[in-house]
């Protein structure tokens, strides 16, 4: 399949639902409900997760259209204890138990079905013939979804209209793009997960010449809009590994290269990321965060193993902080905390080992597959984000949905190989005449 992030290539699109099918079909509902989210800041010490007006108009009927999809067409894959889907499915399903003892009861309910809705296509896909080749389409899905956000943000920034223009420094101006739907930085991490795709396709020769060079350009013209020192992170840490992944001896000299850069010029990195800081006006600075986080582990210390309810765990830190940046703040800005007071030490234990046996899979199937290091690249953008940000540990949004790419992938990755080793260590059994020459005599 093509490899492209342009959200106007629509024979991309068409091949994508053609390829994928019904499951294609309910996951762009819900990437796109839990993408088209806007902030509930009527204050009133009301954390600022998503309006209710969103959450009623947009994400429910998303999840709702999402089920129906599925239920036209139930088929799900089998899977074994071993299988990474098979850890999802038991993270998802203590998410959803966790809606016994919630302080946001519907919330945790709505959230967790959201997590299932997702397994759910991902099993119906690798019930489907030709089970790799439509994840692959799930995830030119998911790409071309934040593609198409990110692109509606730059261009309302372009145009100035005021909702889509924050007055935060970034990498080319004193202003960056921010959308009523995706934050300054909710666009760095888009950008930055575009950018480092579009790298590991070309590094793996699936995007070659032209066609590389001007995604590249289109990707980092939406990365120059963003406001996240974050992204910056990622985007530098997961290229260093795709360099060392194709060949150590330029990831040595890129690593180099890069403490180099730092050594000659900490002075005017230091100040650039300090008068960010200082402009930002907000708690979502690391500082704000530890605010926060330290707020988060009191929390963990009432409620540690069961945890208040998957998905409100930050609404509860938050709601009990007297502070006016922090009653906006829409999440803990941490993935491992938000699952640590939602859920617990239980659900906490389920979610490490998920990403834990998932990063140890993808990293030694890159070697073996590299056809998929554009895949599996992703799980760096994973670690980080779940650490700076909700990421995969939180609820249900494209980070999850490209989590379940990579995951999916390993797990029918691995099935193939196991399939054909079984095949080719099959014994022979001869029929007919025999063929000992002696017998042949005999006879």
């Amino acid at each position: 399949m093509q490899f492209t992030i342009y959200p106007w290539d629509i024979k991309s699109w068409r091949l994508a639902f053609r390829v994928s099918g019904l499951p294609g079909v309910a996951l762009f509902f819900l990437v796109l409900g839990a993408m088209l989210q806007t902030a509930d800041v009527s204050g009133g010490g009301v954390a600022g997760h998503s309006s209710l007006s969103a959450l009623l108009l947009v994400r429910t009927p998303a999840a709702l259209l999402a089920l129906l999809v599925l239920l036209s067409r139930p088929r799900i894959a089998s899977i074994r204890i071993t299988d990474l889907r098979f850890a999802y499915a038991a993270f998802a399903c203590w998410y959803f138990a966790s809606s016994l003892w919630s302080q946001g009861r519907i919330q945790t309910i709505g959230k967790s079905t959201e997590l299932l809705l997702a397994g759910l296509v991902f099993l119906e896909a690798s019930r489907d013939e030709h089970p790799i080749l439509r994840v692959e389409a799930l995830r030119q899905i998911v790409l071309l979804t934040m593609s198409t956000i990110a692109t509606i943000t730059v261009l309302g920034f372009v145009l100035r209209i005021s909702t889509f223009v924050q007055p935060r420094p970034g990498l080319i101006g004193s202003t960056t793009a921010q959308a009523p739907f995706l934050s300054g930085n909710g666009l760095g991490y888009v950008a930055s997960a575009l950018l480092l795709l579009i790298f590991a396709e070309w590094q793996g020769h699936r995007l070659r010449g032209k066609a590389a060079f001007g995604q590249l350009v289109f990707a980092m013209a939406l990365f120059s809009t963003s406001a996240s020192r974050t992204s910056l992170g990622i985007l530098l840490l997961s290229m260093l590994l795709v360099i060392f992944k194709r060949s150590k001896l330029f990831g040595t000299l890129a690593v180099s290269a890069v403490v180099v850069g730092f050594t000659l010029f900490w002075s005017e990195i230091h100040a650039f990321l300090e008068g960010q800081t200082a402009h930002s006006g907000n708690m979502e600075t690391l500082s704000g965060r530890t605010v926060v986080w330290t707020a988060a582990l009191r929390l963990f210390q009432e409620h540690p193993v069961l945890g208040v309810g998957g998905g409100v765990g930050g609404k509860v830190v938050v709601s009990h902080i007297s502070n006016i940046y922090i009653s906006v703040m829409s999440s803990l800005h941490n993935g491992f905390l938000e699952t640590l007071t939602g859920l617990g030490l239980i659900g906490f234990a389920i979610g490490v080992y998920m990403l834990l046996l998932t990063t140890w899979r993808a990293l030694g199937a890159w070697n073996s597959n590299p056809e998929f290091a554009g895949t599996y690249v992703l799980i760096i953008h994973v670690w980080l984000t779940t650490t700076m940000s909700t990421g995969v540990l939180g609820w249900m949004g494209y980070e999850v949905a490209l989590f379940l790419c990579i995951l999916t992938n390993l797990d029918l990755v691995r099935e193939r190989a196991q399939l054909s080793a079984r095949i080719r260590l099959a014994p022979v059994r001869w029929s007919g005449l025999s063929m000992i020459p002696g017998d042949q005599a005999a006879g």
